[in-house]
């Protein structure tokens, strides 16, 4: 169930930040920026969240994260648009998650990892 809480949250700031930035600011459609933030939140919950927060610490995983948003953005967006993404709107989505996900995972820290709170949470 921790899991499922987690998951539903980071879909929320993903894509609420996505269609705001792509669809809200640059038009790009709606319904493919939302397969874009699930792609992203797929990759980068797996990656961030469950591999390198549970080894490493916030910063770290922050850093995976936004390396994520940013090229999964600026690139995995190509077949999903059928364009690229210009670099200032992967930029500007990437730094607004990272915001995000640096909050994200003190609660990841408590809520799905216990075992790391206060070793890993800073």
């Amino acid at each position: 169930m921790a899991h499922i809480k987690a998951l539903a949250m980071k879909i929320a700031m993903v894509a609420l930040v996505l269609l705001v930035v792509l669809s809200g600011f640059y038009g790009y459609p709606v319904l493919s920026t939302i397969v874009l933030s699930l792609l992203i939140v797929a990759v980068s919950y797996i990656v961030g969240d469950l591999l390198i927060l549970r080894k490493a610490n916030n910063m770290t995983a922050t850093i995976s994260d936004f390396a994520v948003v940013l090229f999964m953005t600026w690139f995995a967006a190509i077949p999903i648009y059928g364009t690229e993404v210009p670099f200032i709107p992967a930029l500007i989505s990437a730094i607004i998650i990272a915001a995000g996900e640096w909050v994200f995972h003190k609660y990841v820290s408590k809520q799905v990892h216990p075992e790391i709170e206060g070793v890993y949470s800073s």
